[in-house]
């Protein structure tokens, strides 16, 4: 399935300090916030344009994104194509003084009706803006730590994952859906992860191009079901990648090609990110196997009444993947997903599996060569959602936690009609680096935490655009 990967960067010049959560903002800013909007690398062959035409980007202390007293950044009512910036080139939004102080939220406001995706050849795509098709729309951003505002001037990052915010094709109908993805950070203190992926190749290395690259929060030592995604990036014609405005701080780097199912996966944790800094983190991308294999990958989400397409290699004795694989795909839950043909990719020795989204649920795809078996798990969803996601309700609202002593939250996720819902992906993580509780697990409305030290950490959780923060006491 082809995707749209991009991100888009808002830059702020802004001013003050103030305390987390719900302390009030007090010193005027002295310098006037900048806005500034950049993009990442854009592989997606057929497309021309990504035009977004945003009305406003707003400020705000509030922990919930359903109350509090929003201020404007900017407001440029202008747009903004965002594959003319490409590797941290920016264009000026506009700007306007704010209060000094910490934010816990940053929003973006963008007109639909003036906003578009456009081909090569100038003929608009067809795009669903999420909430609504017409008008305004309001898209929140996630913030893994409240953004400082000096009084001598301070930068707000928005990262638009537009990869992960614009999804093509889903439902079948040659469309997008907008997904938002987007993250603040304040541009002090962040840094940048640069390198090239290779794979060898005939006694040398040549790049490895349109590869994923997955920038992870979280305990490397933990299963990879507790970490979060903290930013995305892709790799160029030359391998080359760059994700920038990370904050200080140690990551686990997943970096791997989707359409090459014999090439592995590598994940390197440890990675440091210094303020002001690029770590350079070259990676080769080996064979699936040292033997006989069959490894399947691609896309594992599509929605009802959409198709995706599962890359299957199989490795001869040596891990080299076979010319012309004959495998075999079956379903075993047709009533959610089927698999419509197989066929093989002499060529690119692919196997390739089309696979259609039927109900909503998740099932178990199975690809079968000889005694070699590999099975996945693709989720279909309901596109859009019927039910979007409108208030989030966490039980306890706090908590207090000795040290050592593990506790659990529940979120409760509720429509505009106040049902709950239970289908809707949720993401956990902190906020802060205190390092006095930590996330044990975490699995779809449910986190475990534990205290480690002295002080206090703040938990949030979100969901579609909106989020809930917590707070975690340790004596």
């Amino acid at each position: 399935m082809k995707r749209l990967l991009a991100s888009l960067v808002v830059l702020a010049g802004t001013a003050g300090v103030a305390c987390y959560q719900d302390d009030a903002l007090h010193a005027p800013a002295i310098s006037p916030t900048r806005v500034f909007i950049t993009d990442a690398p854009f592989p997606f062959d057929t497309v021309g344009s990504v035009n977004i035409y945003v009305t406003k980007i707003e400020a705000c202390s509030c922990v919930d994104s359903a109350a509090g007293d929003w201020v404007t950044i900017a407001a440029p009512n202008k747009s903004f194509d965002l594959l003319t910036l490409q590797q941290g080139t920016t264009a000026f939004v506009g700007e306007s003084p704010i209060d000094a102080g910490q934010y816990n939220a940053i929003r973006m406001t963008i007109n639909v009706d003036q906003s578009s995706i456009k081909y090569r050849d100038g003929t608009s795509a067809v795009v669903h803006w999420s909430t609504s098709n017409t008008g305004q729309i309001v898209l929140n951003t996630l913030i893994q730590k409240p953004l400082a505002v000096s009084a001598t001037g301070s930068e707000i990052v928005i990262d638009f994952d537009v990869g992960s915010s614009f999804v093509y094709n889903l439902t079948g109908g040659n469309d997008f859906l907008l997904l938002p993805h987007l993250r603040a950070v304040t541009s002090a203190g962040t840094g940048t992860i640069a390198g090239i992926v290779t794979q060898a190749q005939a006694g040398g290395f040549v790049p490895v191009e349109n590869a994923d690259v997955t920038v992870y929060g979280g305990d490397p030592n933990r299963s990879s079901s507790t970490w979060y995604a903290v930013a995305t990036g892709h790799t160029s014609r030359s391998g080359d990648y760059h994700v920038g405005f990370l904050m200080a701080g140690t990551y686990i780097v997943s970096i791997e090609q989707p359409r090459s199912p014999w090439l592995a996966a590598v994940t390197t944790p440890g990675v440091q990110v210094v303020a002001g800094g690029t770590d350079s983190l070259l990676v080769v991308l080996p064979l699936t196997g040292a033997g006989t294999y069959l490894h399947v990958t691609g896309p594992f989400t599509v929605g009802v009444g959409g198709t995706i397409v599962l890359h299957a290699a199989v490795g001869d004795s040596n891990g080299f993947p076979e010319p012309s694989p004959q495998v075999s795909w079956l379903s075993r839950d047709t009533s959610i997903a089927v698999v419509l043909q197989d066929s093989a990719f002499i060529a690119d020795s692919l196997a390739n599996a089309f696979v259609l989204g039927r109900g909503v649920g998740t099932v178990w795809i199975v690809a079968s060569s000889g005694t070699l078996r590999d099975t996945v798990q693709v989720q279909v969803i309901s596109t859009p959602p019927s039910n979007p996601v409108t208030s989030i309700t966490l039980t306890p609202p706090s908590m207090t936690l000795a040290k050592g002593d593990s506790n659990y939250f529940a979120a409760t996720l509720r429509d505009s009609a106040g049902n709950v819902l239970t289908t809707p992906q949720v993401s956990w993580f902190l906020t802060d680096s205190t390092g006095a509780a930590r996330i044990i697990w975490a699995s779809g409305d449910t986190a475990w935490v534990a205290g480690s030290s002295s002080g206090t950490s703040h938990i949030r959780v979100a969901s579609q655009s909106k989020f809930k923060d917590a707070t975690i006491t340790v004596p």
